[in-house]
């Protein structure tokens, strides 16, 4: 294994120059390593199992089996000796995204100080922004991303069940990266997965979930996906397959709503919109509020923003516009700022209404070491003062509390900080 001799070097020379890069060129450079370590992994089982069968096969077997070694050896040779080690600790980043910003080995360190808001309730719903079209695209970040897919089962032992997909980077890598994704959500049935969809059949089946008794559908949509430099044919593909992504539709959405209230007790909308760094409600935002809660949707979760936004009541219908960001990477200040919501579904007779409506502000907290989350209410100056983006900013606290305030004012709503 000579031939593996620069891996050393490589990682050598990288470390020595850690200091200088920033963090998104570590990400970059930890992201080809992940594909580069599993194909290595590849060539070990080969190997592994050439030597096991090589006493109990015939000699024809064995150099059909060695063929096969040195094959796989040649295809992945060049990948293996440019191969970049990056120690960032032991919490190693792995994936970018934007509202599930970072991708760790495990995503128990990154979520452990509010996992429990997450795995004590029946129903925990969260966006993943990017792609999982499977690992034979390759691990991609910024700007057009593709998440392991690792990452689904993460985000299940982590205790989400409810999960959507349907944003502006849905066709980062074009029509068939995007059915690949909805292919393998859909080998995770204990999640329910909405917004990407195989085929017409796939579009028009409705998600439901049933706890406690209480049937909940949940649906999908994007505004819209991002102007790559392939744009026109992402359009294209769009347009003679619209079913395979949740799109702002109003007729489409009328027709979805009324198959999931045939099929289910309560409706759930997850909807991408809104401005791109704006805490202000956009028209789209507050023209399809109201479409949403004259269909009679039941709940309404808005992401896109990443700032967290106002959340209101439109007839029985609950608007959650924003959220703001979950784990990520993100340079502003108020990036750093995000929410959880948590609510009961309280069924009396045959009405289900909304009751103990709780505003969890969270703070995404990472320098060069880690990426994870604290409630406000628990984050110190002491963290602020390590944290890459807070660190210079006085009473930074304070200010998150006031806003958290000024943004969540509702009196129905109870704000844990």
């Amino acid at each position: 294994m000579n031939r593996y001799k620069d891996i050393l070097t490589t990682k050598k020379d990288h470390l020595e120059e850690e200091k200088n890069i920033s963090v998104d060129e570590r990400v970059d450079n930890l992201i080809k390593l992940k594909t580069i370590r599993k194909k290595h992994e590849n060539i070990l089982n080969i190997q592994k199992k050439y030597l096991e069968d090589k006493k109990t096969i015939s000699v024809d077997e064995r150099i059909k089996n060695l063929k096969k070694l040195k094959s796989t050896i040649k295809k992945y040779e060049n990948d293996i000796i440019h191969a970049l080690e990056l120690d960032l600790g032991k919490h190693i980043f792995e994936s970018y995204s934007n509202e599930v910003g970072f991708v760790y080995s495990s995503i128990d360190y990154t979520i452990k100080n509010i996992k429990k808001y997450i795995s004590d309730h029946d129903l925990a719903y969260i966006n993943q922004e990017t792609l999982i079209a499977g690992d034979s695209y390759g691990i991609k970040g910024y700007p057009n991303f593709n998440s392991p897919e690792s990452l689904i089962d993460d985000l299940q032992d982590t205790g989400f069940n409810m999960a959507s997909s349907a944003t502006n980077h849905s066709m980062d890598l074009g029509k068939n990266a995007l059915i690949s994704s909805a292919h393998i959500w859909k080998q995770h049935s204990d999640i329910l997965f909405s917004g990407l969809y195989e085929n017409q059949e796939d579009r028009q089946t409705i998600r439901v979930i049933e706890k406690n008794g209480i049937r909940f559908s949940l649906l999908a949509y994007t505004f819209g996906v991002n102007e790559t430099t392939n744009y026109k044919s992402i359009q294209k593909q769009l347009k003679t397959y619209p079913y395979i992504l949740g799109q702002l539709d109003k007729e489409q959405i009328k027709e979805d709503v009324n198959n999931a209230k045939a099929q289910s007790d309560v409706v759930i909308v997850a909807v991408h919109w809104g401005k791109e760094g704006h805490s202000e409600l956009s028209d789209l935002q507050q023209e399809y509020a109201h479409y949403f809660a004259d269909l009679g949707v039941d709940v309404v979760i808005g992401n896109h923003p990443h700032l967290i936004q106002p959340i209101e009541k439109i007839n029985h219908t609950l608007v959650i516009y924003s959220l703001g960001n979950f784990l990520s990477t993100m340079k502003d200040v108020y990036n750093q700022l995000e929410g959880m919501v948590c609510f009961d579904f309280v069924k009396k007779e045959d009405e289900i209404s909304i009751e103990n409506i709780q505003y969890v502000p969270l703070v995404n907290h990472y320098n060069d070491n880690v990426v994870t989350i604290y409630s406000l209410k628990e984050y110190t100056s002491t963290l602020a003062s390590q944290h890459s983006i807070l660190k210079d900013q006085a009473n930074i606290i304070k200010e998150f509390k006031n806003y958290v305030k000024q943004m969540i004012s509702n009196d129905d709503i109870d704000i844990e900080m």
